[in-house]
């Protein structure tokens, strides 16, 4: 049994403000903003904040849906932005493009855990510490959607599960972003992960990080002997600048655990 903590939500490189954890541990998750055509629905203005009484754009005073491109700061253009909800806390579903991830994602089983760790200021700091903030259990085994494959394959794949947001990069554009080459020089495999409870957000994050050097924030040494994580370096379990994925060699069950104590 597995569980593989992964880096997401929005940052500094595509929202601002970066929405922070506040002294009793409430946060709003904040989806990166969708970067191309997409069937998603949801926007930012649509979507509505667990501890306020108003929408995330009233969060946020800029997103940039490209990151090496302009940021949109108009207030009904930010609002009627559409959003890469990945992870889907209401459906339960994730998927990813990045290699590092996606190589521990496709090999976890039923029962294995996907969590979600972001980085918040917090009440007292600028400092954007790394939180856990949701997590699920693996339903059935991740599928992987590779470039090469024929189109009407990837939409059958894809459409197991219609409410995953590359699925809706999918029906939107007409193929996965990172299968087109005029998306991107380096097409890449999509692993879709489907989840089951227990699993959703959290209500009050938890701190992961304790060290932190430079732009670099390490696992704290109590995370560390709770989740067992299998990479170290000198300085610890590294959480990035660069949030990398971590696997932790502890079960679904001491994983939720390890939550209902904290959280």
């Amino acid at each position: 049994m597995t569980v593989v903590l992964c880096g997401v939500g929005a940052d500094t490189g595509n929202v601002r403000p970066v929405p922070a954890v506040d002294a009793d541990g409430r946060f709003e998750y904040v989806p990166i903003p969708e970067k191309a055509a997409t069937a998603e629905t949801a926007t930012y203005g649509a979507l509505s904040q667990r501890f306020g009484d108003e929408s995330l754009a009233d969060l946020l005073d800029g997103v940039r849906p490209a990151s090496d491109g302009d940021w949109v700061t108009d207030a009904a253009a930010v609002r009627d932005q559409p959003v890469h909800r990945d992870p889907n806390f209401d459906a339960l579903t994730y998927g990813e493009h990045r290699p590092g991830y996606v190589a521990k994602l496709r090999t976890l089983e039923p029962g294995d855990v996907v969590a979600f760790y972001g980085g918040f200021p917090g009440p007292d700091s600028s400092y954007k510490h790394r939180y856990l903030f949701g997590h699920f259990t693996v339903a059935e085994t991740p599928v992987v959607v590779k470039p090469e494959m024929d189109r009407t394959d990837k939409r059958a794949l894809l459409k197991r599960q219609p409410e995953n947001a590359h699925a809706k990069r999918f029906a939107g554009y007409g193929d996965l972003y990172y299968h087109d080459s005029e998306f991107t020089e380096r097409p890449r495999p999509v692993v879709v992960v489907p989840g089951r409870d227990p699993g959703g957000l959290l209500e009050r994050a938890i701190r992961m990080s304790g060290r932190r050097r430079g732009p670099n924030y390490y696992m704290s040494e109590t995370v560390v002997d709770a989740l067992a994580p299998q990479s170290r370096t000198d300085n610890g379990t590294h959480l990035g600048g660069f949030k990398p994925a971590v696997r932790c060699a502890v079960t679904g069950e001491e994983f939720v655990e390890f939550v209902g104590e904290r959280a």
